[in-house]
């Protein structure tokens, strides 16, 4: 791009070189004939035998005319014949003036591309407020749509006669502490906003000899070889075909390494609604009365669906002297116990060595805090 841009200067400077040339060769031939034709008006007026004054003035005024002529001739070849330094002031004076036009040429093409670019994010913004204008206008509508249903509910409120205040809840400070020695736990479970008793002992009894039932009875089909002793998965099995259940919990065997278990899943609806906590009359108060304070404190394992069932039921066993806790749990907790007796799977471990040293008893911990 420089090199093009030097061959055009070096061009134009030769163009006006040749013109200039041209223009003093052009005053040389006019300068050459007016003396010409000077020096035979001369000779003319030497050579007339007599010379009219008129005629002579009139020649007189038009040499005047001529030396003007002349002068005004000299002059311009005097101003169209510049030397040297007029030269290069004069290429200087035309280079600055290009890079000054360059410059500005330059500068209008920045702000033309800015203008450009601007241009661009202008229409990509109203693009882009046209695509959000739909959502504008139905979140506007929604809002209308609110603000209408708000006015509704106000009206309905302002036309709604006062209720009467229900009487407060009194909720006793939890106090964490051990249960009095020779106490035992009654548990009850709550979960559906419902209290299920759990009764253990006569499950794990029923258990425990259905298990010792099947295990004499199928004992080919269960054990394969001696060694290995009783297939879990099998056994497992056929104890859950039957239903195994009490008036609260339906109730599963699964296994644990060499021990059966039980898994107690709450029946649907057969637990003790808040409605029948607060009865006075009603089975749910029969039966805590049947059991003996002094023998039994009340544990309350609460899943997160049933605190309100649980504040209620606290209520009513405060009021009846009972002494509680709670252990409150995930919702997808299961009550779990053993099976007990005789039944193992899997082989027996190899017997203990009797010369193996006795580790030391350790000393009894601290008892828990079971009440509150």
């Amino acid at each position: 791009m420089a090199k093009r841009k030097a061959a055009q200067e070096e061009e134009g400077l030769d163009s006006l070189l040749d013109t200039m040339f041209n223009v003093v060769g052009i005053l040389i031939i006019v300068l050459v004939v007016v003396q010409i034709g000077m020096q035979q008006s001369v000779e003319q007026i030497a050579n007339s035998i007599s010379v009219d004054p008129a005629a002579l003035e009139k020649l007189i005024q038009e040499l005047e005319e001529v030396h003007k002529d002349k002068l005004k001739v000299e002059s311009d070849i005097q101003e169209t014949n510049p030397n040297e330094q007029d030269l290069a002031e004069l290429i200087k004076r035309i280079q600055s003036e290009s890079d000054s036009k360059e410059a500005v040429l330059k500068s209008q093409q920045g702000d033309l591309k800015q203008a450009l670019i601007a241009q661009e994010n202008a229409l990509e913004m109203q693009k882009e407020a046209e695509k959000n204008k739909g959502e504008r206008q139905k979140l506007s509508k929604d809002l209308n749509s609110t603000l209408e249903q708000i006015a509704k509910l106000e009206a309905t409120l302002d036309d709604t006669p006062p209720q009467a205040i229900r009487p407060a809840k009194v909720v006793n400070l939890p106090d964490p502490r051990p249960a009095p020695d020779g106490i035992k736990e009654a548990i009850f479970l709550c979960t559906g906003n419902q209290v299920y008793p759990i009764v253990i002992d006569p499950i794990r009894d029923a258990a425990k000899k259905r298990s010792e039932y099947l295990a004499e009875k199928g004992q080919r089909k269960y054990i394969d070889d001696p060694k290995q002793g009783i297939n879990a998965e099998k056994f497992v099995k056929d104890f859950n075909e039957r239903p195994f259940q009490d008036d609260f919990f339906k109730v599963e065997m699964y296994a644990v390494g060499r021990d059966p278990r039980l898994r107690l899943d709450p029946r649907d609806d057969a637990g003790f609604k808040i409605a029948e906590i607060q009865n006075p009359r009603s089975r749910f108060r029969k039966l805590l009365s049947q059991v003996d304070p002094s023998k039994f404190y009340f544990k309350f394992i609460v899943l997160p669906d049933s605190y309100e069932a649980y504040v209620e039921t606290r209520h009513v066993t405060d009021e009846m002297g009972y002494l509680s806790g709670w252990d409150p749990q995930k919702q997808d907790w299961k009550y779990t116990t053993s099976v007990g007796g005789k039944v193992k799977f899997g082989p027996a471990p190899p017997p203990p060595d009797p010369n193996a040293p006795k580790p030391p008893p350790r000393p009894p911990g601290p008892k828990p805090n079971v009440l509150d």
